[in-house]
């Protein structure tokens, strides 16, 4: 139990302070290479584990719908979301409207896969969500609200990504992650090396890092 909630506490810290980091490179980065270098060294991090613990090619069959959705919904277009949010949102806001992805797979769970939804966790995500509006409504300036809408919609991508990956039993984490990397990450680098140069190498090797440490 204990080591389970210092794996967690590690792991929310490590994501908090790769998004400032990933803020600085948003601003300097096609969002495209931004968002497919994260994914990279998502994929670049998990690769020893599914080499040890190779996916079984009939569970791969299987699952083969939800992990293409996941790639393409989770891995692709939510990574760009983000870039092109985080170049109209401060690193602080940021990390504060990522929790809607919260928000939006509990409301998913319950309206399109009929999960019972306890009341401190609708109480939990309501809060969020309020937050979330307090953050980029009255008040806020047009460019915020314009990084706080974009960051919903990635948090909506991942919500999906989250539904259709959690009934791949057969799979683990690492398969799936290491599938979106590889292929959404490898095709959002060359979308945006299509239409822009790659960043210098301490800019590409940053966003590796982070990709691998989120």
């Amino acid at each position: 139990m204990r080591r389970g909630v210092i794996r967690a506490g590690l792991a929310a810290l490590l994501f908090g302070a790769s998004t400032p980091f990933a803020a600085q490179l948003a601003r300097e980065t096609n969002p495209f290479i931004l968002a497919g270098l994260l994914y990279l060294g998502a994929a670049l991090a998990v690769i020893p584990t599914t080499i040890r613990d190779r996916p079984d090619p009939a569970a791969l069959r299987r699952g083969a719908p939800r992990l293409a959705t996941a790639v393409v919904v989770g891995g692709a277009a939510g990574p760009v979301l983000l870039a092109l949010g985080l170049q109209h949102a401060s690193a602080a806001n940021a990390s504060l409207l990522l929790n809607l992805e919260l928000v939006f797979t509990v409301v998913l769970a319950a309206v399109f896969f009929r999960e019972h939804i306890g009341a401190r966790v609708a109480l939990g995500a309501g809060l969020v969500g309020l937050a979330s509006v307090l953050l980029s409504g009255p008040g806020a300036t047009a460019d915020l609200r314009l990084g706080a809408v974009l960051i919903a919609l990635a948090c909506v991508c991942w919500a999906i990504d989250n539904s259709v990956t959690a009934e791949l039993d057969e799979l683990a984490p690492a398969h799936i992650t290491l599938a979106k990397g590889l292929v959404a990450g490898g095709a959002n680098t060359l979308i945006g090396l299509s239409v822009a140069p790659l960043p210098p190498l301490p800019s590409v090797g940053a966003a590796l890092v982070i990709g691998a440490l989120g």
